[in-house]
């Protein structure tokens, strides 16, 4: 499986020439374009915030032919006639040649303390999760999963727990955008903590095999 990162918290997914999109937001819009991306055969959002939904580039993406997306409930309200498919808590299913479980997660907490909206995290083929911006699950364990690293409410004590709490054996940077943070500092961090977790920090468009 090879896992590519684009800004914010956007990964492109591909397995034997099937490629599938997560989370096109408008960080990626301001730095790539539809073609950049193009061809997508499904695309996943985790939540409706728009640095995770796009609609302009979304429209774009799925212009060219039936391209599937899916999303929570929260997500096809918040944005009318977007979602193809929309999905629950622990479903699971089949898209794109991919097999998808969902799994639902608390949005870190706003800048006044307000929960999130609803955000559905994503277990592709068993072994790599995207959690959109959620930073604790419980019963689950995966060995690879992007994991968030900035936000208005994510704290490095979040990070490291929420790394092993999903028990992975590596882990992508991801969300640290709009608040800053250095995906080396979170690599430094484990290292601090004598962790055998591999932090695979990556530049916007840079790909790694897992």
């Amino acid at each position: 499986m090879k896992v590519t990162k684009y800004p914010q918290s956007c990964l492109l997914i591909e397995e034997e020439g099937r490629r599938l999109l997560i989370d096109p937001g408008s960080f990626v819009s301001k730095q790539f374009t539809a073609n950049d991306l193009l061809p997508v055969d499904a695309i996943l959002i985790t939540h409706e915030h728009a640095d995770h939904l796009d609609s302009s580039l979304l429209k774009s993406l799925t212009a060219q032919g039936n391209i599937p997306v899916v999303g929570n409930a929260s997500t096809a309200e918040a944005h009318a006639g977007v979602i193809t498919k929309v999905v629950s808590d622990r479903d699971s299913f089949d898209v794109a040649g991919f097999h998808v479980t969902v799994r639902e997660l608390p949005h870190c907490l706003m800048l006044d303390g307000s929960p999130g909206p609803q955000n559905s995290g994503y277990v592709i083929d068993g072994v790599f999760f995207h959690p959109g911006d959620g930073i604790s699950i419980d019963d689950l364990r995966v060995e690879n999963a992007a994991v968030p690293i900035a936000g208005p409410d994510v704290s490095p004590k979040d990070i490291y727990g929420f790394i092993r709490q999903l028990g992975c054996k590596a882990v992508v940077p991801i969300h640290y955008d709009y608040f800053p943070n250095d995906p080396k500092f979170v690599a430094q961090l484990l290292q601090s903590m004598n962790d055998d977790v591999k932090v695979v920090v990556l530049d916007n468009g840079q790909s790694t095999d897992i």
